[in-house]
């Protein structure tokens, strides 16, 4: 039995002022020389009691987003949803050993989601 868990929802956010999508200005993931991305989340809140909330700052919805927490040598998923622009995705960490495992020297909050043209691509959030 996995001493912790990992849950998440939608919270509407407030409309967005600046374009984090790429392709929005002019930018390319594919192609000749690699470029960088600019990620289309944000951290806007880390709270106590295991809580983190990241809105998705991009200019299109994104789909499969799950997050996934590793550390002290365990891993806890999210379902995957789809998420559109301006919303966050609160994910919050519960059980026994949640405490431990954000607390962790080697704790990593992984955000997963898939672009609309089908690329898979991660963030990670160090905590």
């Amino acid at each position: 039995m996995n001493p912790f868990r990992l849950v998440s929802r939608i919270v509407p956010g407030a409309a967005l002022t600046a374009v984090a999508d790429p392709a929005a200005r002019g930018e390319s993931l594919h192609g000749g020389a690699q470029q960088a991305y600019s990620v289309p989340w944000r951290v806007v809140h880390r709270g106590e009691r295991g809580v983190i909330e990241i809105e998705h700052a991009g200019s299109a919805p994104v789909r499969a987003v799950r997050a996934s927490l590793a550390g002290q040598g365990m891993l806890g998923l999210s379902l995957p949803r789809t998420v559109h622009p301006g919303e966050r995705v609160r994910v919050v960490l519960r059980g026994a050993a949640a405490e431990g495992v954000m607390a962790a020297p080697d704790a990593m909050l992984v955000m997963r989601w898939f672009e609309a043209d089908g690329t898979e691509l991660l963030w990670p959030i160090a905590l």
